[in-house]
């Protein structure tokens, strides 16, 4: 009998006795006992005792009337009103006050006195014979057929039968509302359960789990489905998505499953959504890429997909990922991944004809300002504290890690190309600047004010084992334009080597090898060959041994050019300061027509086939013409007389004009000049120094570097000249230099003063001048100023500013703006965060307004 609504219910009550008790019930909804329970184990009187108390005793009284009954419980007389009857039962049975209140005190009871009296009699003999071990009885109206259930006892008492109808069930309450669920031979519902279910309870199957109402496990996954989204390709979405993003709190995960996404207007809320797509694409077919600035978890196609389709300032990445290795021991090289990803390609199948990468990183940049943009980083780094714990150096630490391995044991002409690692840069147009940079590798300090640091090798390429060979070390087979390996910036520190390619080692100079040098450690001794013959070597001591190979057209050594001195064997502290073979000759001008030799014992110069003088070996001079053909020798044996005097009246002195020589007149280191008769006034040249004295005080010296000193003038110290003449120039250089006036020595604050009013020219005619007037610092051509700067720093121009790439603002965010210390009116910078340019006014800082231009 359901237990749920009220209804009105017929107990038939069949005895041995053949008496019928019938009673109409009003009833409202009760518990339903599970007849399982331990109490319904025991005994019959102390079931009945644990759930019921004491049964009651049934009185009878004579009846009026059907409408007025005399039943009553425990001896009371029912009253006539029904509330006071439900009153009563429920205050004198409280053990079974809903069942008794729903079957017996709604309607009076169709029975005569005697039969009353007959169910008490029925009553106790029932309680009396009945066996100690709980039974349940076919309960009124019937039950399902397919349900055994022992006899209907034969005693049974009225709370007996109401207890056992608490239990039951009938079978026109199956399937219906209020009723119950009916079920199928295998304990399973026949119909599946309609309306509003997520107040019910669930839990898993998990040891020790908890159930939980399914609402608090819905609002888990909130899903767009249930903002009634249809992704049927052509309706809105738009509405749904944004009911669903402005529901869930910020960070929450929704939703999306399989479909057709159509969104008419793009969602609106700062709030951060992290949405998961479960198959479903926009209207034609593509992923779904871009909700706002909302990060988005795809599966589409058997690939899993991250995207964020915009960004504003300062947000978190799409991904990532942490590991903090805590766990100290383990396997002995053990691979702890943070992440890992295995990409194989088996030789099964077709070939392949498109690319596989593994891992692919691609950054496109338009952007402008100071930031970097860094298609991929890696750093890694040991903490300053990672030495505070007293246990020596620390593990390897690695950056980055690229291994390429060809296992087939075959040549690359068989088993196919393989490349470790490729860095490509593409790019049109020059570099001036430099900033173009294929690899760098930028080796510095942790910190400007911490202790020198130094990285043993720059870059570092070796072998693993000692029969491996590299082809080329290091191959640059492109066109360069400043140089192919450029070390001039670096500082060797301990005279260390810009180049080292260690002893008995080759670098070559073509691509065939052929021409190269070689240190040879043996011999200690620096050697150019070509091929196999050894043309030129450099001992250890200096000597240099030439083998010539070509005796047809070959020169030993051929000097080209202008020097000072063709060859300088001044140094040398040898007696020979050149070694000629027999036979040989030493030519003294191109033709090779005026040279020396010596040849069958005698020393001869020729001039042409002629010859001029012999020396042979016995000391004894021959010569075609007179003995002072050529120079007039004096020798002096007495120091204190001069070597040449002249005295008289001549028109000349010495004349040597008629001489055909560079130096017309010789003195020799320490000897002077004398240009009185006194000789208290000297030229004369010592230590490197030309000087002019008198009276042995040096008055003017000139260095081998063409410095002059000058004593007495009034220009030797402070460099003070007076003029005189208007007209003229202070100082006028014409002629070549390096430099017009070089000032870099000198240790002064003023490089050079200028007077007021004075200005620089700039240009032979003085047109464009940069001078200071009373106005302040004026760039003019002719009398028109182009440029002035005050003394505020306020700077005024004649023209425009026509910077190559654009007037460019400063750029700085928003907080930096309204930062800024009393900023003057006018003052212009760009907002990062509205992209627009700022000004600021007597009203503070107002952004410029900007439109798009057509």
């Amino acid at each position: 009998m359901s237990m749920k609504s009220v209804l009105k219910a017929r107990i038939l009550l069949s005895a041995c006795s053949g008496l019928l008790l019938v009673a109409s019930v009003h009833t409202v909804a009760a518990t339903r006992p599970n007849h399982l329970l331990p109490q319904y184990q025991q005994s019959v009187p102390a079931a009945r005792a644990a759930l019921h108390g004491p049964l009651p005793s049934v009185q009878t009284a004579p009846v009026s009337s059907p409408e007025e009954p005399r039943t009553s419980i425990t001896g009371t007389p029912v009253s006539q009103s029904r509330k006071a009857m439900l009153k009563h039962a429920v205050e004198t049975a409280p053990g079974v006050k809903k069942s008794l209140q729903e079957r017996f005190l709604s309607a009076p009871l169709a029975a005569t006195a005697a039969t009353a009296a007959t169910a008490a009699t029925a009553a106790t003999a029932a309680t009396a014979a009945t066996p100690e071990t709980y039974a349940p009885t076919r309960p009124p109206g019937g039950i399902d057929p397919a349900t055994a259930v022992p006899l209907l006892w034969q005693n049974a008492t009225i709370g007996q039968i109401g207890a056992m109808a608490d239990g039951s069930v009938q079978q026109s309450d199956k399937n219906q509302p209020n009723g119950v669920a009916g079920l199928d031979a295998a304990g399973r519902f026949t119909a599946p359960v309609a309306g509003d279910v997520t107040a019910a309870t669930a839990g898993s199957a998990l040891s020790g789990a908890l159930k939980r109402p399914l609402s608090a496990r819905f609002a888990e996954q909130p899903s767009v489905g249930d903002f009634g989204i249809t992704l049927d390709g052509t309706s809105d979405d738009s509405t749904a998505l944004q009911a669903a993003k402005v529901a869930v709190p910020a960070g929450s995960m929704v939703r999306i499953p399989a479909g057709v996404l159509h969104l008419a207007t793009p969602l609106q809320s700062e709030t951060p959504t992290l949405w998961q797509i479960n198959g479903a694409t926009l209207t034609d077919g593509a992923p779904i890429t871009s909700l706002g600035t909302d990060v988005i978890e795809s599966t589409l196609e058997g690939g899993k997909y991250f995207a964020r389709g915009e960004s504003r300032a300062d947000m978190p990445p799409v991904l990532r990922k942490d590991l903090d290795v805590t766990h100290t021991g383990g396997t002995t090289g053990f691979v702890m991944n943070l992440e890992k990803g295995n990409c194989t390609i088996p030789a099964e199948g077709a070939a392949l004809n498109d690319y596989v990468w593994c891992h692919s990183t691609v950054l496109n940049s338009s952007a402008f300002g100071a930031g970097q943009h860094v298609a991929q980083a890696s750093l890694a780094q040991r903490p300053a504290d990672a030495l505070a714990d007293g246990k020596g150096s620390r593990s390897q630490i690695w950056a980055g890690y690229d291994e390429a391995r060809d296992e087939t044991g075959q040549a690359s002409s068989v088993a196919g190309s393989m490349v470790g690692r490729e860095v490509d840069v593409y790019a049109n147009g020059d570099d001036p600047v430099g900033w173009r940079i294929g690899l760098q590798l930028q080796i510095a300090g942790t910190s400007a004010d911490g202790t020198p640091g130094k990285v043993g090798k720059g870059i570092a390429i070796g072998n693993n084992d000692a029969t491996s060979t590299y082809g080329t070390l290091i191959d640059a087979a492109g066109r360069f334009d400043t140089a192919g390996i450029d070390l001039s910036r670096s500082t060797p520190v301990n005279n260390a080597p810009v180049l080292n390619i260690g002893a008995n080692r080759n670098l070559a100079f073509s691509d065939d090898h052929k021409p190269h040098f070689q240190f040879d450690s043996a011999a200690y001794t620096l050697r150019y060959w070509y091929d196999t013959a050894n043309l030129l070597a450099i001992g250890m001591q200096g000597d240099v041994t030439t083998s010539i190979s070509n005796a047809g057209s070959g020169v030993a050594w051929t000097l080209n050019g202008q020097a000072q001195l063709g060859l300088n064997l001044s140094d040398l502290n040898a007696p020979e300061a050149l070694r000629l073979a027999a036979g040989q000759t030493l030519s003294w001008e191109p033709t090779a027509v005026v040279h020396s030799s010596f040849a069958n014992g005698k020393l001869t110069e020729q001039v042409a086939a002629g010859v001029a003088r012999t020396l042979d070996t016995s000391g004894n001079e021959t010569l075609p013409g007179s003995l002072q053909n050529s120079q007039t020798i004096v020798s002096l044996i007495q120091p204190t007389a001069p070597a040449y005097v002249a005295k008289g009246t001549a028109a000349i002195g010495l004349d040597t004009t008629g001489l055909t020589t560079p130096e017309a007149l010789r003195v020799a280191d320490g000897q002077a000049i004398s240009w009185e008769h006194t000789a208290s006034v000297q030229t004369r040249y010592a230590s490197g120094q030309l000087q002019d004295s008198q009276n042995g005080t040096p008055l003017r010296t000139l260095d081998a570097s063409g410095n002059e000193t000058v004593t007495g003038s009034t220009r030797n110290s402070g460099m003070t000249t007076s003029l005189n003449n208007s007209a003229a120039s202070a100082i006028t250089l014409t002629g070549s230099a390096g430099i017009g006036v070089n000032l870099t020595g000198l240790s002064t604050s003023n490089a050079l003063r200028l007077g007021d009013g004075q200005s620089v020219a700039w240009e032979p005619t003085a047109v464009m001048t940069t001078g200071y007037t009373a106005t302040g610092l004026t760039d003019a051509k002719g009398s028109t100023p182009l440029r002035q700067l005050d003394s505020n720093g306020n700077e005024t121009l004649a023209g425009t500013i026509t910077p190559n790439a654009g007037v460019h603002l400063p750029t700085l965010s928003r907080a930096s703006i309204k930062a800024q210390p009393n900023p003057a009116p006018g003052v212009m910078v760009f907002d990062a965060e509205d992209d627009a340019p700022a000004i600021y006014t007597s009203a503070g800082w107002m952004l410029v307004g900007l439109s798009a231009m057509p």
